[in-house]
């Protein structure tokens, strides 16, 4: 728990409760498919997503036992509609050499059943790759090149730091300056972020509204820093290590690509492409009371 920092007042977002288990013993994994008609394969895919809690508990374990008297609760969008889970991916930027893909939370950028792979069948392009990537759960722009040599040329301008990325991020604790850069190396490599804080919550638990402009893109760049700073991304599995009850339950790391700017490979005239904040991080927003 950060110094100062006391239970929250603010809570998780009205949880979907299912209907309990006819008797004791049934796996967890058994009893999403029974309830939500899921095939096996996406009701593990909800609990290695961590959306899954049992007697207010978190857990990710497909043969958990339950008992009859057992809660078992979803967070209310964690199983879309077949409408909104077929819906096409929106397009930012649409060139004849490239695209600007506006990535959903909770899907790979490449991959099987991932974006690369909806957008190549949404535009009937085979050829389309991601030209660089974002984490699963990570939502925001996406450049996806229509063929080899402009792949190769956008790829470049990347490697070389001249694509310039703007990421809007939720962490925990206030930031003790309005704005801090971090020169801290990833994998030994120079990395370097520009952070400054949009909007801060300073009761307990107190989080805050970053926004993160990077001039390199290491691996979870972006992540390690903001742990480095000691507020690491709500959400954040791997670097965000509060004690249970600092936070209310938040299903996916909060931290979005909201701007991308490079250069046109054919014309070298600049380009910008602009994401919104999505529902689940402004929601998050509202809970964490950072808006």
């Amino acid at each position: 728990m950060f110094p100062g920092m006391k239970r929250p007042v603010s809570k998780t977002p009205a949880l979907r409760r299912l209907p309990p288990v006819r008797r004791n013993g049934v796996p967890l994994l058994d009893h999403l498919v029974d309830c939500l008609g899921l095939s096996r394969r996406a009701a593990k895919n909800l609990l290695d997503d961590r959306l899954v809690f049992v007697n207010g508990r978190r857990i990710w374990m497909a043969k958990h036992l339950l008992q009859t008297r057992d809660a078992v609760e979803l967070l209310p969008d964690a199983v879309a509609p077949k409408s909104e889970m077929a819906a096409a991916i929106r397009i930012l930027v649409d060139d004849p050499l490239f695209c600007v893909a506006d990535k959903p939370p909770r899907l790979l950028t490449v991959g099987d059943k991932s974006l690369e792979i909806r957008l190549r069948d949404q535009l009937g392009l085979p050829g389309l790759r991601a030209v660089h990537r974002l984490d699963k759960d990570t939502s925001g722009c996406v450049l996806f090149a229509k063929d080899e040599e402009t792949r190769q040329k956008l790829v470049t301008q990347f490697e070389e730091g001249r694509v310039r990325k703007l990421y809007h991020a939720l962490v925990a604790g206030n930031l003790a300056e309005p704005q801090m850069d971090v020169r801290v190396p990833v994998d030994h490599l120079p990395a370097v972020s520009h952070v400054r804080q949009v909007a801060a919550q300073t009761k307990p638990p107190r989080a805050a509204h970053l926004t993160v402009a990077i001039e390199t893109g290491r691996t979870h760049q972006i992540r390690i820093h903001l742990h480095h700073l000691g507020h690491p991304v709500l959400g954040d599995r791997q670097y965000f290590n509060a004690r249970s009850g600092d936070f209310p339950e938040v299903p996916r790391q909060m931290l979005h690509a909201s701007e991308l700017r490079f250069v046109h490979p054919a014309t070298g005239k600049p380009v910008g492409a602009a994401s919104p904040l999505p529902r689940d991080f402004r929601d998050w927003m509202r809970v964490l009371r950072v808006t």
